[in-house]
């Protein structure tokens, strides 16, 4: 049996999964890239950084305001589809390469809100992707009709964005030039 890479075992020596939650504060997953995500060339294919990011969001979801994209706030009928994913790409990534994806919640408005990603390397800092989804608040009988963000959630989603609020390197990375 081989060794685990030093570079994603933890403290104890024990391999780690490839994703999982390093801090709540900002909200922070850690993710450690597989030869399977990469093209031949060993450089992690660009079409897998929309899933790392969407897979920080959905552990975001999860953890830190108690639900999942379908059941979005069920109690409530509404759910919550994504309208507009937008991203970044400021650096490369290779097999075992660790990363860490800091998510904050951006932009709350009357019908849509923004979350927002900045994924870094863990060995150096560097950044790695920016990002946002944008998700829409729609009834759960109909996705095609939109409806005001609820106060409850509104408040929830409030608290997590003072709580940790985005740098603003994450928005002004994701500007277009104009």
């Amino acid at each position: 049996m081989t060794e685990a890479s030093p570079r994603h075992q933890d403290r104890e020596g024990s391999m780690l999964g490839s994703e999982y939650i390093i801090s709540e504060s900002p909200f922070t997953v850690r993710r450690v890239t597989r030869w399977a995500e990469c093209d031949p060339a060993g450089v992690v294919y660009v079409g897998n950084f929309p899933n790392f990011l969407l897979s920080a969001v959905h552990l975001f979801r999860h953890h830190a305001l108690g639900t999942g994209w379908i059941d979005s706030w069920g109690e409530q009928g509404v759910q919550t589809p994504g309208k507009a994913l937008s991203m970044v790409f400021q650096g490369s990534l290779w097999p075992d390469d660790v990363f860490d994806m800091a998510v904050y919640v951006g932009d709350i408005r009357t019908r849509t809100m923004d979350i927002l990603v900045q994924a870094t390397r863990a060995d150096d800092g560097t950044n790695v992707f920016a990002g946002s989804i944008t998700s829409v608040f729609v009834t759960k009988e109909d996705r095609r009709k939109t409806v005001s963000i609820p106060l409850a959630t509104r408040e929830l989603l409030e608290h997590h964005r003072s709580s940790s609020p985005p740098p603003p390197s994450i928005a002004a990375s994701l500007r277009v030039p104009g």
